[in-house]
């Protein structure tokens, strides 16, 4: 598992930059809009990830199936037949969001959106117009430059968003900052992208086969909306049933920490490329050996923060979204609890033995049962009820991929799932918790105290590990090795 734990390891250290960013970047957000404003700017997030589920009709993803390096004059083809189709696909976009915008403001009953829905669907539009772009640097195998287009321009929208609120522009210039970043992004990367091509008159006259990838991605696109329905439902009820400064309130109590984009992702990424040809070999011991390995050591790391979160979760957020978003807690401890499916590997073993659709019923079937229950419990417990609902449905979810599991690999739920440490490791948390809690409560408040508490907390908690025998001698090597590492690295800019 090392080698596969250090590829894991490089994704990791480059999502770590990405999502840290967009992580804090709510934060700065809720310091410079009213909660109204606030609200309505999470209400057209919202409205982006719909329409990037839907609109970009999975050719992204296809890409990685058609490329293929051994032949120039396809690629070139494919290259121009992708582009084109996503620029089409950023025009339907814009006039969709234009022309929808009576739908959309009645659909939410938010007249502040009516000025703003035509300008953030031109920006929508390029975002979605230049989105194959990464797909096609990592089918060439040019990750670095994936990483790094991606690391820059998260900094540079970072920066061209927060410029127009410094300049007390207010939310319109948050909105028209999205298009500047938009069309810049757009303008680099079909650059980057097709410059190389020239002449473009062979790829323009090769035979394209738009029908084919049409043929593959569709079904990929409808997967992701029905998975995007799934998991944005909740949201989308408060957003229509309640006021804009309510949907602030829960769009921050719902804020997801992205240990699954983070680490969760990457060990999934490593372990989609080195399934396969195990399931061809027939070793599927190793397959199971590599499932209860992988589960492991994000159990190393999900579960201390899950109890850490839960049990700072008032400190968390009054901290970082000041108190103004106190009632965001009870949202964000509901959540929280989402936090231990990111430890588990499971949605990726059905592709990896060709069953593809399973993915498609499982994520259709919880969907069906999310709708339902969320209207349910909404009526029940009112603005509670979409949260507890997706969560329930969430661990519903991760129940039926783990039925399968079982099933296509023939192991046993303690080969599968590491128990023992599940249990050592919650008890350290535990622990770990309390000593902080009584140690710190009361001295330390605002951001230190929260740092300090998280600092004590993790130092019991490693203690504690070692104290229990939680970490193998593969840990502790892996961890010397990119200790080592990053410590170079650093030498090396300090010198």
């Amino acid at each position: 598992m090392s080698s596969l734990a250090d590829k894991a390891g490089i994704l990791v250290a480059s999502n770590l930059v990405k999502y840290a960013v967009g992580f804090v970047m709510p934060m700065v957000l809720v310091r410079m809009l009213s909660r109204s404003d606030y609200g309505t700017y999470q209400q057209l997030a919202l409205l982006a990830t719909f329409a990037t589920a839907i609109l970009t009709l999975g050719l992204p993803s296809s890409v990685y199936y058609f490329y293929d390096r051994t032949n120039k004059l396809r690629d070139k083809a494919l290259t121009l037949q992708t582009s084109m189709m996503m620029a089409i696909s950023g025009v339907v976009t814009m006039a969709a969001v234009v022309f929808g915008a009576p739908l959309i403001v009645g659909l939410t009953k938010n007249a502040a959106l009516a000025p703003l829905l035509g300008w953030y669907g031109t920006a929508l539009g390029l975002l979605i117009a230049g989105e194959h772009f990464v797909q096609f640097m990592i089918a060439q195998d040019r990750y670095r430059v994936a990483v790094f287009v991606e690391t820059s321009e998260t900094v540079v929208r970072v920066m061209i968003l927060v410029l127009p609120l410094l300049a007390g522009h207010g939310l319109m210039g948050l909105v028209l900052a999205n298009i500047a970043y938009a069309a810049l992004r757009f303008a680099l990367r079909s650059a980057w992208l097709l410059v190389p091509l020239r002449p473009l008159g062979e790829g323009l006259r090769a035979p394209w086969n738009y029908k084919a990838q049409l043929a593959y991605s569709v079904p990929l696109c409808l997967m992701s909306v029905v998975a995007v329905i799934g998991s944005m439902l909740d949201r989308a009820i408060v957003a229509t049933r309640f006021t804009p400064a309510d949907y602030a309130i829960y769009s921050v109590g719902a804020l997801e920490i992205p240990l699954d984009s983070i680490f969760q992702a990457s060990v999934a990424t490593v372990l989609r490329a080195a399934l396969p040809s195990l399931i061809r070999a027939a070793r599927h011991d190793e397959v199971v050996r590599l499932m209860h390995e992988g589960v492991r050591k994000l159990s190393l790391i999900v579960l201390p923060c899950f109890v850490f979160l839960l049990a700072y979760s008032h400190e968390f957020i009054t901290t970082l979204f000041t108190t103004e978003y106190e009632r965001s807690v009870s949202v964000f401890r509901i959540y929280v609890f989402l936090m231990p499916l990111n430890m588990f590997l499971l949605s990726p073993i059905p592709p990896s033995y060709g069953r593809t659709k399973i993915n498609l019923q499982v994520v259709a079937v919880v969907t069906a049962i999310h709708i339902v229950l969320s209207f349910v419990l909404l009526h029940w417990i009112g603005f509670y009820g979409p949260a507890v609902s997706a969560i329930s449905t969430a661990y519903l979810l991760s129940l039926f991929y783990f039925v399968y599991a079982r099933r296509l690999t023939g192991g046993t739920v303690p080969q599968l799932l590491p128990l023992k440490t599940f249990a050592k490791v919650l008890c350290a948390a535990g622990v770990a918790a309390a000593a902080s809690k009584a140690v710190f409560s009361g001295l330390l408040h605002g951001l230190p105290g929260l740092v300090a508490c998280g600092a004590g907390y993790s130092v019991v908690f490693v203690l504690m590990c070692f104290a229990l025998r939680v970490f193998s001698d593969a840990d502790r090597a892996l961890a010397r090795r990119w200790i080592a590492r990053v410590t170079g690295g650093l030498r090396r800019f300090a010198g």
